[in-house]
């Protein structure tokens, strides 16, 4: 009997010892099914998604109708250059054509952007709005190479006679439909470039005093839903700052041609003004392409962007307390303004695992924006 009760009082021991073990696994497993749901992922939190969503109703909104005004410029100014026999403004004409083109390449690229993830397309579809640049960029670079090379030989054989009124008052009619557009995108675009221009100009001793803000952010608050950074709460995407680029050109080539009508309407004799306007304005064209297609190709070669500093990421991630240090560490855009990260991390034998990934996540969050995280912990070995 005594042995019985002795066996029976080890099991109950033994079940009440189990117990503690399973309720803290059945723990474990609820923290990782609620933390792999977490809002920190970009490709299913759906606060970033509305926010995206609405970024990219907003740049729709403004393609539209930089199309419209586009199109109305262009079919003055190619009915307009004929009759006035000016390569000049039929150079402008081709522009606006380019942008029309780039416009709704960026149109279509903005669209498909909002398109779910897929299995085979696990990052989405943000790539084709570099990609539908791209191609602007090179239609501007096609025009450019023929308007040149026409300019080129009217100038060898000068056989071309341009009436400088009508150049002028065309030339005129594009310079206030682009002031007109300038302030259809300007106003976003001004917050874009200062808040870069805020980061890009930190020296080290701003370095310093950030490392003390990310230190407090990254380490004592809370996991929670985050409002977004001003940092970068005003980023637009890549086609809206071509956009907006293609109109300030547009701006200095109208008042361009507007000069070389005004001479050429005072000295019938001066054409070549007409076909030097026409070569520097398409060097110039192409010049302004370069920006972008420097862009593309960072995103493309998936160079750590330049909105990130990497050397202040990786020290706020070594002062978070229990981290050892940081390897292997990865940053690279999927589009403007989608950033990705992936690293090792080595924490202490004591540093819980749940807690570690929790607060590396929300200081790339918090500080830096970057919604997709991808780490893999190495537990420090003494």
């Amino acid at each position: 009997m005594e042995q019985k009760e002795d066996s029976a009082s080890r099991e109950n021991e033994q079940l009440k010892a189990q117990m503690p073990q399973v309720s803290e696994e059945a723990s474990y497993n609820n923290n990782q099914l609620e933390f792999s749901c977490s809002h920190i992922c970009s490709f299913s939190n759906l606060e970033y998604s509305i926010s995206d969503s609405a970024e990219r109703s907003k740049s729709r909104v403004k393609l539209i109708g930089l199309i419209i005004f586009y199109s109305v410029v262009m079919v003055v100014e190619i009915v307009g250059g004929m009759k006035a026999n000016s390569l000049a403004v039929l150079t402008d004409a081709a522009h606006m054509l380019t942008d029309i083109a780039g416009s709704s390449i960026s149109l279509f690229a903005v669209w498909v952007a909002g398109w779910a993830s897929t299995p085979r397309q696990s990052f989405g579809f943000g790539r084709l709005e570099v990609m539908g640049v791209l191609l602007s960029v090179q239609l501007i670079w096609l025009i450019c190479g023929i308007l040149i090379y026409e300019a080129v030989d009217r100038i060898l054989h000068k056989n071309a006679k341009v009436n400088g009124k009508l150049m002028f008052l065309i030339a005129l009619f594009g310079f206030l439909v682009n002031l007109l557009m300038i302030f259809w995108l300007g106003h976003d675009h001004t917050h874009h470039s200062h808040s870069h221009e805020s980061h890009e100009t930190c020296n080290s001793g701003e370095h310093d005093h950030e490392m003390e803000e990310l230190d407090v952010m990254g380490v004592e608050d809370t996991i929670g839903l985050v409002s977004p950074s001003p940092l970068n709460v005003k980023i637009l995407n890549i086609n809206i700052q071509g956009a907006y680029l293609h109109v300030m050109t547009d701006i200095i080539q109208s008042v361009g041609v507007m000069i070389s009508g005004l001479i050429v309407w005072v000295k019938p004799e001066w054409l070549v003004v007409d076909l030097l306007c026409t070569l520097v304005f398409s060097i110039a064209a192409l010049a302004t392409t370069l920006p972008m297609l420097k862009k593309v190709f960072c995103i493309l070669m998936e160079r750590a962007p330049d909105e990130i500093d990497i050397a202040l990421l990786e020290n706020g991630l070594k002062s978070i307390e229990g981290l050892h240090d940081v390897h292997d560490l990865h940053v690279w855009a999927i589009t403007s303004g989608k950033f990705v990260l992936a690293c090792h991390i080595v924490i202490g034998p004591g540093a819980s695992q749940n807690e570690m990934l929790s607060k590396v996540r929300d200081f790339c969050e918090r500080s830096f924006k970057i919604h997709h995280v991808t780490i893999q912990i190495d537990r420090q070995v003494h």
